[in-house]
């Protein structure tokens, strides 16, 4: 039991990790695993209830042993990259397709591991009295699954992934799988004398299931399943895509399973239910706070509520839970709800709302479940106490709802609003500038004056990385007596507002994961309308694409190359590793440069960049781009196999080489631990709350008027 759940759950960082490049990088990919981890866990435990309910336990040993040793042809897991170029337009789908032709059969014959186990244990302890029964030990197997789940989930990021490549993780992976199926064959293997899953001296149990029971069973696993996604989504959003926050909510919700089925006493709700309403209330306050509230509080904050909802949602899951006869029922009621969780916050959330409201919705759910529940079985005093947190708690999570979705909280005027598996985007816009928003964060815009329209500024102005980088170019060119004219790739297009330094023999290529930010750029800005026949779009993730091209046309296609990718604040990490660095350099001319962008309020990306830099022997100058001491700036870096390019002649004091004590973090595809690079602390911008009021938050400076170089 403990290895098989061990094994389950320790796969489900290591292919999401593996495969997330394939698929740009972003959050919806975990949550797009995480849907295809909890249908394949509803098919093993449907595969458990047919075998309990139609066979005998020799026939559903012989069964089970089949689907084990075909899901040994599966291994190793290591995805064939032939998949990559199958893969369709659905994220959803795509992310599925892989997993089930790298992972399916053997992820779905450990699904089936908790169930199976229970019911060889439970049917030995009715029929064979020579099988020692400690006694009540059914539902403990439970948690001890879940024990052996939150293990694999904390061990990955703190001991394997550090420690070991992707592919020696999954050969690993595999040698356990290996040992797993001889485990389980020689523990069901006494079963195979039974011919009844109940002994002919015990009367089969006449106990029926409620509709309004299963129904409990189902919303009470369905919105613990909403909060888990939904949580990770918020702060993969905003931070990263990478395997410790994925983990951190799911073994707070693993743990709230442990406390609940191994030692359900723990569960009092005099103690839960208030620490569930306190977690809430921060947890809604850090929402709508954005990015204003640290990361290190962030994680804390929303995790706890993760936990916390999820601990009541389990607990009372513990105490409605039916003999050990209707296990079966039980638990594939449990993972329906779960299923349906994950594939509502993965696929019908994003098609069907345009604001991330699924967090709220959860809560709201799971406040009215309790209640209800205290209804039916707690006293006088108790319901009305739990009315009052409950109620009061609804009423703040409704209004942080109605006041999300009514736009009260902005500022501009909103233009259009957005919302796809990548995330929610938008644009709004004051008397002077229209502004492009992904999630929380400022992203760029455009002067509504037409005389000003397509001068730089923003990110972009005369003096950011892009200008100085452009201008250097030129300078260079000219120096150089080469024909003008500069080749230039962007990875992350935005809305194009980088054609502001276009010129006539100039050509663009664009990289854009988000089909939604490209519409946008071509109906409510003019930077690609007015550019057209200098720019070519291509959607997907820009490491693909570039690889793909360099496969097709060979290298060398570059001047100039831009990493300006973001997902709100999220940092895409493979498009800062070794390897991918690799990629740029082969697509760059010799002469070219290689400009990062890497501001961001919660990663300092520097001591990547400049281990990268020295490790490719490139070399680099840092440009930080302020406009008064109050203004965080913009960050960029720009590196040249040419040190002409870089030369110091034509810096300014705004250039910064980098600090003596810088360390040395090398990021690869294997190995990009975020930990180090995480600015940690514990506090609330206040100020910057107030004096936004809620805007979207700027990552730099979008000055309404443009910069005078």
């Amino acid at each position: 039991m403990f290895l098989g759940s061990f094994l389950l759950f320790l796969v489900q960082p290591i292919i999401a990790k593996t495969i997330l490049p394939w698929f740009g990088g972003s959050a919806a990919v975990w949550t797009s695993c995480m849907m295809f981890f909890q249908v394949m866990l509803v098919l093993g435990y449907a595969y458990s209830y047919v075998l309990r309910r139609w066979f005998s336990c020799p026939a559903a040993f012989f069964c089970h042993a089949v689907v084990l040793i075909a899901a040994c042809c599966f291994l190793p897991i290591i995805p064939d990259p032939a998949l990559l170029n199958a893969a369709g337009e659905s994220l959803n789908f795509s992310v599925a397709l892989t997993l089930l032709l790298t992972v399916g059969l053997p992820y779905f014959a450990l699904s089936a591991n908790s169930t199976l186990v229970q019911l060889w244990h439970e049917a030995l302890s009715n029929s064979d009295k020579s099988y020692t029964n400690s006694g009540g030990t059914t539902y403990r197997l439970y948690a001890v699954s879940n024990l052996g789940s939150m293990l694999a989930l904390l061990l990955y990021p703190f001991l394997i992934e550090p420690m070991a490549t992707l592919s020696a993780q999954a050969w690993i992976w595999s040698a356990g799988l290996l040992l797993y199926v001889v485990l389980c064959l020689l523990t069901a293997w006494p079963t195979t004398r039974l011919t009844h899953w109940q002994s002919a001296t015990e009367p089969a149990t006449s106990t029926t299931l409620s509709p309004s029971a299963i129904s409990l069973w189902f919303l009470l696993a369905c919105f613990a399943s909403v909060i888990l996604l939904a949580t990770t989504n918020l702060m993969c959003q905003e931070i990263a895509s990478a395997p410790f926050l994925w983990i951190l909510p799911l073994a707070a919700y693993l743990l709230s399973f442990i406390i609940c089925f191994e030692k359900p006493q723990l569960y009092h709700r005099a103690v839960f239910l208030p620490l569930l309403c306190i977690s809430i209330v921060l947890g809604i306050g850090v929402v709508q706070s954005h990015l204003y509230v640290s990361i290190a509080l962030q994680i804390s904050v929303m995790t706890a509520v993760c936990f916390f909802v999820s601990m009541v949602c389990h607990g009372e899951l513990e105490r409605l839970k039916p003999p050990p006869s209707k296990l079966t029922a039980f638990y594939l009621t449990i993972s329906v709800g779960g299923a349906v969780g994950g594939i509502f916050t993965a696929i019908v959330a994003p098609a069907i709302f345009d604001h991330f409201i699924e967090f709220q919705l959860a809560i709201i759910g799971c406040l009215a479940l309790v209640t209800l529940q205290v209804y039916r079985t707690a006293r006088r005093p108790a319901l009305l106490l739990t009315l009052l947190g409950c109620g009061l708690t609804a009423s703040v999570t409704l209004a942080s709802l109605m006041l999300q979705t009514s736009g009260t909280l902005e500022k501009d005027a909103l233009i259009t609003r957005q919302r796809n598996v990548y995330g929610i985007v938008m644009v709004t816009e004051d008397e002077t500038y229209r502004r492009f928003v992904s999630g929380n964060v400022d992203h760029g815009g455009q002067n509504l004056d037409p005389e000003i329209a397509f001068q730089p500024s923003g990110y972009y102005t005369g003096n950011s990385g892009v200008g100085i980088a452009f201008r250097r170019m030129r300078e260079h060119q000219q120096s150089q007596g080469q024909t003008p004219g500069l080749d230039a790739g962007v990875v992350g297009m935005g809305i194009g507002a980088m054609l502001t330094w276009c010129e006539p023999e100039d050509h663009f290529s664009f990289y854009e994961l988000n089909p939604a930010v490209e519409a946008i750029a071509k109906t409510q800005f003019s930077f690609l309308d007015r550019y057209q026949s200098q720019t070519d779009v291509y959607i997907g993730d820009g490491r693909v694409l570039l690889e793909r091209q360099l496969a097709r046309n060979g290298g060398n296609q570059f001047d100039l190359l831009f990493v300006d990718a973001f997902s709100s604040d999220a940092i895409p990490q493979h498009l800062i590793t070794t390897e991918c660095v690799e990629l740029y350099l082969k697509q760059l001319r010799a002469d070219g440069m290689l400009v990062f962008h890497i501001t961001n309020r919660f990663v300092d990306l520097r001591p990547v960049i400049a281990t990268l830099a020295a490790e490719k022997g490139l070399f680099s100058f840092v440009r930080e781009n302020k406009n008064g001491p109050k203004d965080k700036g913009t960050l960029w870096v720009c590196l040249s196999r040419n040190p002409e390019l870089l030369s110091a002649s034509w810096m300014d004091p705004l250039e910064t080489s980098w600090p003596s004590n810088m360390p040395k973090i090398r990021w690869t595809d294997d190995f990009a631990p975020l930990a180090p690079v995480t600015i940690w602390n514990i506090k609330i911008d206040v100020e910057a709350i107030q004096n936004s009021q809620s805007k979207p938050l700027p990552d730099g400076n979008h000055p309404s008027e443009p910069s005078n170089e």
